[in-house]
């Protein structure tokens, strides 16, 4: 007897997202008039059926995951969380998305409220998880998995990605450009991955006989306003020919305050990001970026916390995924006669 129809199959026959099919099939707008009759041409030849009493009886469950992002205003979290709702869409299950912007007591009463069987697991994206909050997710009976944890050794399932490789070859190239006045400005120290990131640039410059110049290694937070600050003050003080960020807003930050110096983007100033947002291609010169897959890590997220709500165990609590160095228009070989990294 062949085995019940999926959204996922729907979606790979039509070519849309299964998130598509799901918005189709449940009556939600965003999709043309075209795709949802072909949606509904496919699902009915298929001979789909929701699989509404799998999704609401077995175990009691209530078919809804709980996600608890840091936040929703910037396009970091919305890619991963766009992963998720696509893995979700797949299985038929719905998201009840809350954000607690960097508010620990939001973020633990949000965890206590949706552990009351509102959910059958929470997904947590970059979270704040002080003490209190990690040990009654340890306790209480709700399966969760962590997304770019800050404290990577945190007692609960998550997914990150290789921070160290992705800053070594972000840097690399530019070593491999001719650079050598290469400034770091790095994210929030309170996150283990800035931490990491740093040893993977500071060992790229060892590797190449190069000395780290401490002047040129500064701390930001993970916005443009504050890269466009940092990467003043070091381009004014300490003249680099190139800056690597670890967020592509603060890249972007980088990339104006070059500018704004009068120096062209990337004939005299070369700038590499870390995430390989939307706006990395839009900008303009297209910013160069380590890629963090990060609708993938949503993804990815979701299947671990779908499993362990099947009552499966993961073969590992910690799953890493790859970084990859998108080379793009800013980034270049610097000048010949550059007068600034004479400056010291």
């Amino acid at each position: 007897m062949p085995g019940r129809v999926t959204i996922a199959q729907i979606a790979e026959e039509v070519g849309v997202s299964a998130m598509t099919v799901s918005n189709v099939l449940n009556g939600k707008p965003g999709a043309s008039e075209e795709t949802r009759r072909r949606v509904t041409q496919v699902a009915e030849r298929l001979g789909y059926q929701p699989n509404v009493s799998a999704r609401n009886l077995k175990g009691g469950r209530t078919g809804l995951i709980g996600v608890i992002a840091l936040d929703l205003t910037n396009q970091y979290g919305l890619e991963i969380v766009r992963g998720i709702a696509e893995e979700l869409a797949s299985v038929e299950r719905e998201m009840l998305i809350n954000a607690t912007y960097q508010d620990a007591a939001r973020e633990k009463d949000r965890v206590e409220f949706l552990a009351r069987g509102l959910v059958d697991g929470v997904l947590m994206v970059a979270p704040v998880l002080e003490d209190q909050t990690v040990t009654f997710l340890q306790q209480a009976a709700l399966p969760c998995v962590i997304i770019d944890p800050r404290k990577l050794d945190v007692p609960l399932p998550r997914v990150s990605v290789d921070n160290y490789q992705g800053m070594r070859k972000g840097t690399q190239h530019l070593i491999d450009l001719g650079h050598t006045r290469i400034g770091y400005i790095c994210g929030e120290p309170d996150m283990d991955s800035t931490s990491i990131r740093c040893s993977g640039y500071r060992d790229a410059l060892r590797l190449a006989g190069l000395e780290v110049d401490e002047r040129l290694v500064a701390s930001c937070d993970f916005s443009y306003a504050c890269g466009f600050r940092t990467a003043t003050t070091m381009i004014e003080g300490f003249a680099p020919t190139a800056i690597i960020a670890g967020a592509d807003l603060i890249a972007l930050g980088a990339i104006d305050a070059a500018r704004a110096e009068g120096l062209d983007v990337p004939s005299e100033f070369s700038v590499v990001g870390f995430d390989d947002l939307p706006q990395a291609a839009q900008s303009f010169p297209g910013l160069t970026t380590v890629r963090q897959p990060l609708h993938d890590m949503g993804q990815t997220g979701a299947r671990a916390l779908l499993s362990l709500i099947d009552g499966q165990q993961l073969l590992m609590d910690r799953l890493i995924l790859p970084t990859e160095l998108v080379v793009r228009n800013s980034t270049a070989a610097p000048a010949a006669d550059s007068r600034r990294s004479q400056r010291r």
